[in-house]
This record gives C-alpha cells, structure tokens and sequence, in this order.
C-alpha cells in the first residue's frame, strides 16, 4: 500500500458496514471518523446511525470487527480480515480472506490467495478461490471453484469444484459431500463412507487428490 492508502481497521459494536474500494479512490468515511495510529494503520468507529460507509482505494488492507449486523466489501480489496457474533458477511473480491464467526452466512465472489472461513453456524458460498479453508458446525458449504479446498462440517453438505491438480480435501458427519473435476481429470481419490451411497466417476491418476470422509451422508466425485 502507499502512503496514502494505510491499512483499515473498522470496528463498530453493532450496525451495517459497508467498504467500496474503488480504483483511484480517496479515502471517505461517512457515519465515522477516523485515526491514524502510529503504525500507519487508519482506525475507523462510528459516530451514530446504523451504518459506516467507508470509500477506499483499490487493494486495500481491511480488518473488519463488529459484534452483530452486516458487513459488505464492494469491489477490489486487498487482504480482508472479518471478526463478527452474528451477521451477514458478503466480499466481492479480494487478495485473501480470513473470516470468524459464530452466526450469519458469507458470500465470496472471488478470492485470489487463500480464503479462511470459520463460523459455528453458517451457510457459506464462495465463487472461486485459489484455496479455500472452510469449517462450521451447521449450515452448507459450497464453493464453485478452487484450486486446493479443505473443508469439513458436522451437520451440512459440502459441494466443492475442483480447478484441477490440486487437493480437495472434505470431512462431514452428517450430510452429503459432492466434489466436480474437470472433465478429463484423473484425480487420486480416497473416499470413506460409514453409512451412505459412494460414486466416483473419473478413473484414477496422478491429476491431484480428492479425499473425503463422510459418517451419515453420500459422496459423490464426478467430471464437469
């Protein structure tokens, strides 16, 4: 980041955030104020009504902590860092993600680097990542695609694309798990299921890994 773009750290107790980091931007912050600190990190509260809207340049460094509402990042982000009880966390794009939880949903457009979901109970939605590390004890995991996947659940079902080559790794005691691979792969695949229905469409090879562990639930490993 330059001097001008410090990184933001974002807290409020409860009440809508909203982030728009838009290419050339000024920093504006409407609802709050801010402060600089003195290891260049701008620390931003609300001053009152129920949302802090922040405008902030392209690739921006977010920490975001809020103990209940919503949280929406607009646009290209840099490295977002999500802290809430409870509240719907939606990041359109982003260099990596880092989100912890207890209740709510997340929804990820897409995520060049890493994307690191923790809620107890959430639905989570992730368009793309280049890995995406996801844990909850309830709700659903579905990401589109990604180039390695580690995911696991008590209680959901897991769906999880595969870009290919890479490890898509998936736990789940109760529900089903549903890995898709390109067509054409021949992924290794160790698949384990104490009760439930396995069905694994490519051949074996060398095309990457996909392992899943399933108590109560079918697997399923098909082409696309």
């Amino acid at each position: 980041m330059s001097e001008t773009s410090p990184r933001l750290r974002i807290t409020r107790r409860s009440g809508n955030v909203i982030v728009n980091a838009e290419p050339g931007a000024e920093l504006v912050i409407e609802g709050g104020n801010g402060h600089l600190d003195d290891e260049g990190v701008m620390n931003i509260r609300p001053s009152g009504g129920s949302v802090l809207e922040v405008t902030c340049p392209t690739g921006t460094d977010l920490t975001i902590s809020t103990s209940s509402g919503n949280i929406d990042v607009n646009g290209d982000a840099g490295s977002v860092k999500v802290i809430t009880k409870s509240g719907k966390i939606s990041i359109e794009r982003a260099t990596a993600i880092n989100a912890r939880g207890a209740s709510g949903t997340v929804d990820v457009g897409s995520c060049e680097g890493e994307c690191r979901v923790s809620f107890t109970s959430s639905n989570v939605t992730i368009g793309e990542a280049g890995r995406a590390v996801v844990a909850t004890v309830s709700g659903n995991i579905d990401v589109d695609e990604a180039g390695d996947a580690e995911v696991k659940t008590v209680s959901g079902n897991i769906s999880l694309g595969a870009r290919g080559g890479g490890v898509m790794a998936a736990r789940s005691i109760s529900g089903s798990v549903e890995v898709s691979v390109p067509d054409g792969s021949h992924p290794a695949t160790r698949l384990k299921a104490v009760s439930g229905r396995v069905r694994c469409d490519p051949p074996p090879g060398e095309d990457g890994e996909v392992k899943i562990k399933s108590v109560s639930g079918s697997i399923s490993v098909t082409c696309r």
